[in-house]
């Protein structure tokens, strides 16, 4: 398209530089006039030295102005290429100067990435609208020009048709009265002679101005040919560059879309990464909660494993204990021998509990009925001693060894029984209030523990969709990216070949 324009300014220079305006004759009478007048036509003066002058300086004056856009536009991409690359460099200078955990590194570089790129693009955008208007306003000022010459070469070529139209006419009327005088003066000879030779003279001359209206003639008619195809190249330079400005700025316009995608994709992408962030905090914390519990665990396991050889330590021994229907089993802490008792009575707690009692209540009623008899035969005793004398003190006595000696049995079995029931009672509610506690800790381990399998089995889920979610942006941007890269060098195509 410039070569265009070159070599349109380039003929139109030629034009105005072959075109030689001829000069009219000398107002002077007489047939030597007509001699010394007709040559004149074929004489070539210079043309006037402003028009020529201010044509040429309006056209180096447009050809500079594009090649200082050209430059322009040179320095601007030359400039978005540093400034693409100058991103890089410092994040690389500033890792190096600090040490900094890899996300936040990565965040920042591709923070200051994209903040990079923005301005890049902005300032290559502006530039760009500034080279239009700038081509904008050249091309309206040379069209003026252009106008300007045009309709100036336009009343030229008037005035030269003008000017051949009047020389043709002086030249017709001037061979009229020749003419008329060579046939009204018949006087003398040397005067016809005279006369033949100035009209032989005028005929040649009039051969010659023909000939010379002939050329001017078929010279503007070139002319005019010449400027209808600068017209029509001026026509449809025009509208090429009309097109190549429309697909500039549908170009333009699809670009600041894909702007606006991709600060959606950037804002979507940052709401997705503080959403991300936001789990991965709560992960955390319930990661904390989930290794706090689980010392706990450690802790009650090692409590229990301390109880369970303290109780081996003195003897004792856990037992559990059922109710009558066989449901809600706990245990209770006895002694070795309490626990031979006890599992030598089958049931529950209770019913031992029960039938020991009664054990106690008959024992009991066996040690009063025992006493009753001792007292009976105390009392017979007496009134036989008191008969027989002491023929009977022996018997008596031995009787009343061995009635002793059941008593006391009765009374050891009597305390032990007791001793082994009170026993039984306190670690029975030792134990009730021991199983209480350590039910509650369990069911709450167990609580918590379903609570943290369910809040894991959702993080793992939610963190699958974001990684889900995260790739498809990250491959949505590369695209766009991608993209964005084509419409460049499509652009950079564009404003090269204009």
């Amino acid at each position: 398209m410039l070569l265009d324009w070159r070599g349109a300014c380039a003929s139109r220079s030629h034009t105005v530089q072959s075109f030689r305006a001829p000069t009219p004759p000398s107002p002077s009478t007489g047939p030597g006039a007509i001699h010394r007048g007709v040559p004149a036509l074929t004489t070539t003066p210079p043309p006037p030295a402003h028009t020529t002058s201010t044509f040429i300086f309006c056209i180096s004056s447009f050809l500079g102005l594009l090649d200082q856009q050209e430059q322009q536009q040179k320095r601007t991409t030359n400039s978005s290429n540093t400034s693409n690359t100058t991103p890089h460099t410092t994040g690389s200078a500033a890792g190096g100067g600090r040490m900094e955990s890899p996300s936040a590194g990565g965040r920042r570089r591709g923070n200051s990435r994209i903040n990079a790129e923005d301005q890049a693009l902005d300032q290559i955008a502006k530039e760009a609208e500034a080279r239009l208007a700038a081509r904008r306003q050249a091309r309206a000022e040379a069209r003026e020009i252009r106008m300007r010459e045009l309709e100036r070469q336009q009343k030229e070529l008037e005035q030269t048709a003008d000017r051949v139209f009047d020389l043709q006419q002086q030249s017709i009327g001037l061979s009229e009265p020749a003419t008329a005088l060579v046939t009204t003066t018949p006087r003398s000879s040397r005067i016809l002679a005279q006369n033949a030779v100035t009209r032989g003279s005028a005929l040649s001359s009039r051969r010659n101005s023909e000939d010379s209206l002939e050329e001017e003639a078929r010279s503007l008619r070139d002319l005019r040919h010449e400027l209808k195809d600068v017209e029509e190249r001026f026509r449809k330079a025009m509208i090429a560059n009309a097109q190549l400005d429309n697909e500039r700025s549908s170009l333009n316009y699809q670009i600041q879309l894909l702007k606006d995608k991709l600060e959606e994709v950037e804002e979507s992408h940052s709401q997705l990464q503080r959403e991300y962030r936001e789990k991965c905090r709560d992960r955390e914390a319930l990661k904390r909660n989930n290794d706090k519990l689980s010392e706990e665990l450690k802790l009650v396991q090692g409590q229990l494993q301390e109880r369970d050889a303290l109780i081996e330590q003195h003897g004792l021994v856990i037992v559990t204990v059922e109710n009558e229907d066989g449901t809600d089993a706990h245990r209770a802490l006895v002694t070795a021998d309490n626990a031979q008792l006890l599992k030598s009575v089958p049931g529950s707690l209770d019913v031992r509990l029960k039938k020991f009692a009664a054990e106690k209540q008959e024992l009991q009623t066996e040690l009063q009925s025992l006493q009753q008899q001792l007292n009976d035969i105390k009392s017979k005793g007496r009134r036989y001693t008191s008969m027989n004398g002491s023929l009977v003190d022996d018997d008596y006595e031995d009787a009343q060894r061995e009635a002793n000696k059941l008593i006391t049995e009765y009374k050891y079995k009597l305390q032990k029984a007791e001793q082994e029931i009170a026993n039984l009672q306190a670690s029975l509610a030792r134990s009730e209030t021991q199983v209480i506690r350590y039910k509650s800790t369990a069911e709450a381990a167990e609580k918590a523990e379903s609570d943290l399998k369910i809040e894991r089995r959702k993080l793992q889920r939610e963190n699958r969709e974001a990684m889900d979610r995260l790739e498809e942006l990250e491959t949505s941007n590369n695209h766009l990216l991608k993209r964005l890269d084509k419409l460049k060098n499509v652009k950079s195509n564009i404003l090269k070949d204009i």
